[in-house]
């Protein structure tokens, strides 16, 4: 009976003895489990700040390639713009140093070239134009708190981004603000039209260009093609230095004798005046008037406007064209960037410009009978004002374009 009773007790040891191994054994996985999921969840938390930051560091250097505004070598696309805008973002957001820059490496697409001093920032297209910007955040090792105990001491976190640029959108005719366009007809033959803010056309309205692209809302008009909305874009023509100046002019009183130089007091020709104007610069800070049936004509011409400068060509009729070469070239009337005074032809006359028109801060007034007709541009102003005749219009043949923005900036990896 003692026999049987010990041998029952012993069986007992054993199993007490067996469950503690397991036991064991199920704490030691366990621990070694709360262990990959403690590292690899900062890992994972890593990998994540990682990606957002090859992200907004994509988008911000393609951002940077083409900006209205220009960019800081003068040339476009801005690579060197697009380059800094992407460390700039990374170090931000995922503090990645110059160093790390230097170290990185990775292999590229065929027909993407490396950018600033490192193999991880890269631009299609062999950086010639390119419509995209590959972005690999350089890797960090992330070290682990409890993995060393399965012999892992850290785990390695990288990330990639491309962003790619929709569709370029350029203007002929760029309205840097809103219209209202009442009644005014718009034709651009050979160019767009783009406005940045809302268009309020009257029901005779029409817009004909090879495309019209708005930034905001469009009530009435009639548009062909039918508009299309873009981004808010800034001045296309940043980038243009001024004011606009030469050395060999002096104060003048009279442009139609006396050509070229610097205008500071009123000019008011009469009517049925014949004007014409030598080739060179006119700097007029003062108004420009004239009469019924006065026409203004030259070639080789430009014309800059400082404020308060006030180009109020009424009822007459202007012909003028910039030159083809030097310093102006291709620059017809040019406005301060500070002048608000609009360009005014409103009335019965007739205007035609070849060349650029630049008024960034003044509309273009064309009341009445009047139609302003550009033969190339581009015409960057403000907006219209007092464009409500049954007959007035602008008109712009064999167009020139500039780029003011690009439509659907994207992530595409």
């Amino acid at each position: 009976m003692r026999t049987h009773q010990q041998g029952r007790v012993a069986a007992g040891h054993d199993e007490r003895g067996a469950v503690a191994v397991i036991v064991a054994i199920c704490f030691t996985v366990f621990v070694i489990l709360v262990a990959l999921v403690v590292d690899l969840g900062m890992a994972r938390d890593t990998r994540r700040v990682s990606q957002n930051a090859a992200d907004a560091s994509a988008l911000a250097g393609a951002n940077a390639l083409y900006p209205a505004a220009g960019c800081v070598s003068g040339v476009k696309p801005c690579t060197a713009d697009a380059v800094a805008a992407v460390k700039s973002y990374a170090a931000t957001n995922f503090s990645v140093s110059a160093a790390e820059w230097s170290a990185c490496t990775a292999t590229l697409p065929g027909g993407y070239a490396a950018q600033g001093g490192t193999s991880c920032i890269a631009f299609n297209n062999g950086g010639v134009n390119p419509t995209k910007v590959l972005v690999q955040i350089p890797t960090r090792n992330v070290k682990t708190n409890f993995a060393g105990i399965i012999g892992r001491s850290d785990v390695a976190v990288g990330s990639g981004a491309e962003a790619e640029l929709g569709t370029e959108v350029k203007c002929s005719l760029c309205f840097l603000g809103g219209v209202e366009a009442e009644n005014a007809d718009f034709s651009v033959y050979g160019g767009s039209i783009a406005v940045n803010g809302d268009v309020d056309a009257g029901p005779n309205s029409i817009w004909t260009s090879g495309g019209n692209y708005v930034v905001g809302t469009v009530a009435g008009g009639v548009f062909t093609p039918a508009t299309t909305p873009i981004s808010p874009f800034g001045d296309p023509m940043a980038s243009l230095g001024l004011p606009l100046s030469d050395p060999s002019l002096t104060p003048k009183t009279d442009p139609c004798t006396q050509g070229p130089g610097i205008y500071t007091a009123p000019i008011t020709l009469g009517n049925n005046v014949a004007c014409v104007l030598t080739p060179g610069l006119y700097v007029v800070s003062s108004t420009w008037l004239i009469g019924n049936n006065t026409t203004i004509t030259g070639t080789g011409v430009t014309v800059f406007v400082p404020s308060p400068g006030y180009l109020n060509w009424k009822n007459g009729y202007v012909s003028i064209a910039a030159p083809t070469s030097g310093s102006f070239k291709d620059l017809a009337v040019v406005y301060a960037r500070d002048n608000t005074n609009p360009i005014s032809i409103q009335g019965n006359g007739s205007t035609g410009i070849t060349g650029t028109v630049y008024a960034p801060a003044a509309a273009l007034d064309f009341n009445g009978n009047s139609c302003f007709g550009f033969d190339g541009g581009p015409v960057v102003v403000a907006g219209v004002d007092l464009a409500n005749g049954n007959k007035s219009c602008i008109t712009i043949t064999s167009a020139k374009e500039t780029t003011v923005t690009r439509t659907d900036l994207h992530l595409s990896q």
